[in-house]
């Protein structure tokens, strides 16, 4: 499955809100993630405000697409925007930077032959 990892700046003052948000998203938004496509979804938060997030998905672009078309993801898009800095729209995750994967190391050692556990 293919992975993806993004990138995205909270504002520092904004840091602890994230943080108590996203230590109790509401339940219809988890479901709509798991629905729409997103599995091993996790964000991680430097102590500066660095997002940094990773999820897999069948394909990138659908997933977003089935997200952006419930409701409860353009309230809570809504709600997270003031949060991120320099968002330029309500939809902050459509601001997303991905990055590109450089390395896996279990795609390394299947193409050695070499065992993955």
């Amino acid at each position: 499955m293919p992975r993806y990892c993004f990138t995205a700046q909270i504002e520092p003052r904004c840091i602890d809100e994230y943080k108590r948000r996203h230590a109790a998203v509401w339940p219809e938004m988890l479901e709509a993630l798991r629905d729409a496509g997103w599995r091993n979804y996790s964000l991680f938060l430097s102590d500066a405000g660095m997002l940094v997030g990773y999820f897999e998905a069948d394909d990138k672009d659908a997933a977003h697409a089935r997200m952006a078309a419930t409701a409860v993801n353009a309230r809570w898009q809504a709600e997270m925007a003031r949060l991120f800095a320099g968002t330029r729209t309500a939809n902050p995750d459509a601001e997303f930077q991905y990055l590109p994967i450089v390395f896996n190391l279990a795609e390394q050692l299947q193409s050695q032959g070499l065992p993955t556990d």
